[in-house]
């Protein structure tokens, strides 16, 4: 049975294990459970450079150890293995400065603004179904279809122009995209979003999901972190004090992808009651087809070991930070 705790004190336990762990390495710095378990709950708490650290001395360790192998490759930025994703990691790609500061607080004041087209996110249950409400799975604020065609006119092309390398990245590069669906949301106070996919039998081509955070500063709201869930994980089950999990805190201008068929959710929010105290992001699903043989236009060529781009807002390691 899964047991519940709360985030306080769920940040302390964490605290208290990785620090005895640190101190159990100290005298047995070859332990590989030991090793595997403190990369776990860096990776639950959110801070990627030190889980990184702890998945290489594994993988020194243990080299034939998969699942750290790929644990190093999601995190440390590079292209992934070829081994099956069963039972593994989410992946994902982060970019930390995706939005330039100026198109960052642009897009916030534009927003500020519109804050009469927001509206209660639904959720549906069949594709041809009416989006229902239904707070204890979702509670949150949408913008309105008029007003975010005006947000995809340039938020698209800018997607655009990285996915081909965050599809290398994720070896999707024999996918060429169909479309991109895109939505602005806003979580409040309570705001939240249960386990879930993205990729579904009513959306069986969105293959790659991203999140594109943007918020007012300094940062007026705690919570409202993405988790995104190793394989094996139900959708809708609770989350276990052990869960493995990746804990991606929403930083300003920062963007996340990950695949669509990852079980992934957002933490409840806590902040104040005007509408800029929010958790802002516009949500992007990427539909793709299986590009047909022979060279494609526009994608991305795997340059070294990682393929990284710097300075552009393009791929970049997932342990950097602003």
């Amino acid at each position: 049975m899964l047991t519940l705790v709360p985030p306080h004190a769920e940040a302390e336990l964490f605290d208290k294990t990785a620090a005895a762990l640190r101190r159990m390495l100290a005298v047995e710095p070859r332990n590989a459970a030991m090793l595997a378990r403190l990369g776990d709950i860096e990776r639950r708490r959110g801070d990627f450079p030190a889980a990184l650290t702890a998945y290489r001395r594994l993988l020194a360790v243990a080299p034939g150890d998969a699942a750290a192998a790929w644990l190093v490759a999601v995190l440390g930025g590079d292209r992934l293995p070829e081994a099956s994703a069963a039972g593994r990691a989410a992946p994902f790609v982060r970019m930390t400065d995706f939005l330039p500061p100026a198109s960052h607080d642009r897009l916030l004041r534009d927003m500020l603004a519109a804050s009469e087209r927001f509206a209660p996110a639904t959720i549906r249950m069949r594709k041809d179904a009416e989006g229902i409400l239904n707070g204890e799975v979702r509670s949150a604020l949408m913008l309105d279809e008029s007003t975010t065609r005006e947000v995809r006119s340039w938020f698209d092309p800018k997607l655009r122009a990285v996915l081909p390398e965050v599809l290398w990245r994720l070896r999707m590069d024999d996918l060429d995209v169909k479309r991109i669906d895109t939505a602005v949301t806003v979580h409040p106070h309570g705001g939240s979003f249960a386990a879930h996919r993205d990729k579904s039998p009513r959306a069986r081509d969105r293959v790659v999901s991203c999140v594109c955070f943007f918020h007012c500063a300094p940062k007026p709201f705690s919570g409202g972190d993405l988790l995104l869930h190793d394989a094996g994980r139900a959708e809708g089950s609770p989350v276990g004090a052990f869960s493995r999990v990746s804990r991606i805190e929403p930083l300003r201008g920062s963007i996340v992808f990950f695949p669509g068929d990852c079980v992934h959710e957002i933490t409840p929010v806590a902040c104040g009651t005007d509408f800029g105290d929010g958790r802002f992001a516009i949500n992007a699903w990427v539909s793709v087809v299986r590009r047909r043989p022979g060279p494609a236009a526009g994608v991305s060529q795997p340059r070294g070991t990682s393929g990284r781009r710097r300075g552009d807002g393009r791929c970049r390691s997932n342990t950097e930070e602003r």
